[in-house]
């Protein structure tokens, strides 16, 4: 579940400058339409050549986008060139790694390019910001970036909010995320819990039930409310009957015995191992049904 996300602030030229980014690559990461400075060409290089941008922050590519990008691609060729840097005896993407994923799909050997001198920092930056610009990133991705992009020009949280325009607690919270279990924030990025969600497990004092929970918001359809309350409930050790926690093993035991008898099932467990399995019924007849799939009559 991405987060939406606001334009970006005019702290994007300080962070440019900062780092010796030209003029050019400041409106490069602004503008729609890519074009060569004064000072550039447009070149066709081979596609084999061609490296992803080893700071590239999304992780997931649409694959049904590539493909509709890659047929549009079949038809009237890449119409914006992608920008690279020269690295060993190839390029590195610098911006449209879409457009060559996708014409790596269209089966074309060849892609045009503008070959701009662009530093590591650069590279992190340009990344992060053209992704923040499109709503690519989810959460997850969105935090990672942040972290790298402070790992790459040593920035502080506040400094990383200043340049690319969010409020610092935007920021932090994002960076937070990254203080859940691989796991889970596996199950943020696949849109199975929003941030909503991932920010209350946060508040959970053991660590170590962070799973746990977090499958049984899945399970139960929590929404954000219900986690919070649930999290005050655990850290205070009073949780209610009603929310109390089961694991994940004996939510899909109900819910494969409420699929083999066709009714509601609740199956309540003790502290010692031992419980009860309650089969619900809404007739004579209903129960007739019941016993008959138990293989129990009854005199």
């Amino acid at each position: 579940m991405a987060i939406k996300k606001g334009g970006l602030g005019k702290g994007l030229g300080g962070l440019f400058n900062a780092n010796n980014v030209t003029e050019e690559a400041l409106e490069h990461t602004k503008a729609v339409t890519k074009q060569a400075t004064a000072t550039e060409q447009v070149v066709r290089i081979n596609l084999v050549d061609v490296e992803a941008n080893p700071f590239q922050p999304r992780h997931r590519f649409n694959d049904e986008r590539l493909e509709e990008l890659s047929r549009s691609i079949k038809q009237n060729g890449v119409l914006t060139p992608i920008i690279v840097r020269k690295h060993d005896r190839g390029y590195q993407i610098i911006a449209g790694e879409r457009r060559v994923r996708a014409s790596k799909l269209a089966e074309l050997t060849y892609i045009s390019a503008i070959v701009r001198e662009v530093d590591d920092d650069t590279m992190a930056a340009i990344a992060l910001i053209e992704n923040l610009q499109r709503d690519d990133l989810d959460v997850i991705e969105e935090a990672q970036a942040y972290d790298n992009l402070m790992q790459q020009l040593h920035l502080t949280q506040a400094q990383v909010a200043e340049k690319v325009g969010k409020e610092r607690t935007t920021v932090a919270n994002a960076l937070r995320l990254l203080k859940l279990p691989q796991s889970v924030q596996e199950l943020v990025e696949k849109g199975d819990l929003s941030m909503g969600h991932a920010r209350a497990l946060l508040g959970l004092k053991s660590k170590a039930k962070l799973e746990e929970v977090a499958q049984l918001i899945i399970t139960r359809h929590l929404n954000v409310r219900q986690v919070e309350s649930l999290v005050r409930q655990i850290n205070n050790g009073t949780t209610e009957k009603n929310e109390k926690v089961v694991s994940p093993y004996i939510t899909s035991l109900a819910t494969q015995l409420e699929e083999k008898f066709g009714t509601k099932v609740n199956v309540n467990v003790g502290n010692k191992g031992h419980g009860k399995i309650e089969i619900s019924y809404l007739s004579n007849d209903d129960l007739s049904r019941i016993l008959n799939l138990l293989d129990i009559e009854v005199d």
